[in-house]
Parts: C-alpha cells; structure tokens; sequence
C-alpha cells in the first residue's frame, strides 16, 4: 500500500504512519468512528523472510471531522478515512526489529482499487491532534520479540462512493491473504456493474471512426502456471496465477473494427492489485488454448459479436474482484464490473 504524506499537525498512527509522541496532558476528543464488519480469521503470512500471524482485530470508517485542521494532500481532498488495526504475531524464533508492517496493508474499496495509506508526521503535542480512535495514537513498534505481539493501526483513505470491500496482506516472498468487509461486496454501487452486463463504448476502427460498441465480461476463470510453461511473460509474471478474462463485444456501428480490444483490459484483485493483460512472448507453437486471444479470429463486421480473452497474472492467495475496459476516444471512461 503506497503510502501518502499527511502534512502537519498530527501524531503518529503506528506502523509505518510514523512514532507517536509524549502523550499531553489533556486528550483529544475520541473519534466516532463507525465500526464495520470485518472477518477476524488469524492467517499465516511471511514478513521479510520472517513467518508471521495476522489478525484484524478491527475496521472504523472515519469521517473528516476525525482530521480537522489537518492539512492534506491535494489528492487526498474529498477522500474518506478508514482505520485499520491489525495484530502482527511474530512467529519466528528472531526478533523483528523496527517493522514497518503498515506498508503490507490495503483496504480494498468496492471498484477493487486499494485506498491511499497516510503517513502522519508528529509536529505538535497529542491535545492538538485529531480526533484519531485510542487505539491508534500508537507509534511504530521498536521490535516484536520471538513469539511477541504487536498492534498496528493504519489510516486509509478512500475516494468518495468507495466502500472497503476487503482487506488484505501482500508482502515480497508472501503469499496474499485476504479478509472480507462484511459480504465482500462493499454495499454494491461505487460504479461498479453486475458481472456481465453490458455496457457501451467505442473502437476507434482507425480511419478516422469511432465505432460503438457493446462490451461485456462473460467469463473469468483460474489457469495453471504450466499452461504458460513455453511462454516468457513479458511483464516478468513467472511463478503467479494467471487468471483468463474473456469480454464479448457486440459491433453496434455501421463500420468494421479490428479485434484488439483485450489489450484495453484490466483486472482488479482483491487484494488491491490493478494487472493489465501480460505480453507473453511465444517461443513458438499454438497459443494458450484456455485463452484464445479472439473467437472468431476476424475484423468484427457491423451487428457481430467478438469474444476476446487476456490474461492476468496474481499472487498467490489472492482473487479477481472486478474487471475494467477503457474504449477509445477523448471522451472515453473506466466501465468497471464485478468479477463473479
């Protein structure tokens, strides 16, 4: 999770949010932060080479008045604040010492795009702080002994309309583990379609044409690593999952278009990860026979139907969760849906 810079007056929010200074003598108010539903299951996962336990213990959604007098990044205007808290179990036979485990962390919004992480630098006493929940006017731990424990709370911040739909652990050389908001599905909405239903755009047919169309997600299904033994992924993909996303386009123009829309694809995890279709290069022999780049393999006549499938490479452990095409075109924008 990138994280973001909170510019003054505020403390620390543990993990890699920055150390949490003396405490003042009179507290700022408490946060009326709205507690969600969150799956509290513990989960082994790697830190560094260092085995560790994960387990939420909680999830609030925040409102702005939680930062007020805060002064944010330009990007972050308009966005909404989430607390995360998670217990970090060290269970290695070595101390951890200075973990920045926040940076592993994502809070998964319903479009499947991971929220802004913040970090937030001390400059002035805890009276004057916002009104962050108890629990996270913590700083960094110093080290987490052998066996040791550790709480780590992380201020996220998602754009308006988003709400989380999962939170997950992603780390270099660690599988991904993922923990449902509630249902999984963040409420439904946040622009997002149902799976499946059609949505226009246009194809540029590249003489001067924008050419609409009619696109639609139609399957989204698991491979096997060895189904791309011959091929070298250009995106340096080698040891993922790759996942086939196959999307039906109906040519509802009067002029043909070339069958390249694949390349327009992109497949959201829910772990937060956002994965354009990867270049495979062919060492020769047919292609990946799970995935064929386009059926019919043919320039898409007016009133005909193209079905074209990419492919997507995620870590292990984690999952698709919603699927986007852009068309061509100044005006053109994201259609998101669901991934199942």
């Amino acid at each position: 999770m990138a994280a973001v810079a909170l510019l003054v007056l505020v403390t620390g929010c543990g993990g890699g949010l920055g150390d949490a200074g003396a405490a003042a003598s009179t507290p700022p108010a408490e946060s009326a932060a709205r507690p969600l539903p969150l799956g509290t299951e513990a989960r082994r996962a790697v830190w560094k080479e260092r085995p560790v336990q994960i387990t939420p213990k909680s999830l609030l959604a925040g409102s702005r008045a939680d930062l007020a007098g805060v002064r944010l990044d330009d990007e972050l205007e308009g966005m909404d604040p989430y607390f995360l808290t998670v217990e970090f179990s060290n269970a290695g036979e070595l101390a951890m010492d200075r973990p920045n485990l926040a940076d592993a962390l994502s809070v998964v919004g319903t479009n499947g795009v991971a929220g802004k992480g913040v970090m937030m630098v001390l400059s002035v006493p805890l009276a004057t702080a916002p009104a962050l929940p108890e629990h996270c006017r913590k700083g960094n731990p110093a080290t987490v002994a052998a066996g040791g424990t550790a709480e780590v709370c992380v201020l996220v911040m998602l754009a308006k309309g988003q709400e989380p739909a999962t939170v997950a652990y992603s780390a270099e050389g660690s599988d991904t583990v993922v923990w449902k908001v509630g249902d999984g599905l963040g409420g439904g909405g946040g622009g997002v379609l149902p799976a499946g239903t059609p949505a226009e755009a246009a194809v540029d047919d590249g003489k001067g044409h924008l050419v609409p169309v009619k696109a639609g997600p139609t399957t989204v299904r698991a491979g096997d690593p060895a189904d791309l033994s011959r091929f070298t992924a250009g995106d340096g993909g080698q040891g993922l999952v790759p996942y086939y996303v196959t999307v039906e386009y109906l040519n509802t123009g009067q002029y043909e278009v070339y069958p390249g829309m694949q390349s327009r694809v992109w497949l959201q995890s829910a772990g937060g990860k956002q994965v354009r279709p990867v270049v495979l290069l062919d060492l020769g022999g047919p292609g990946v026979a799970r995935c064929p780049e386009t059926v019919p393999d043919a320039m898409v006549k007016p009133n005909a139907t193209v079905r074209q499938c990419s492919i997507h490479m995620l870590p292990k452990g984690d999952e698709p969760a919603t699927i986007s095409y852009k068309g061509d075109g100044a005006d053109a924008k994201w259609i998101t849906w669901r991934a199942s």
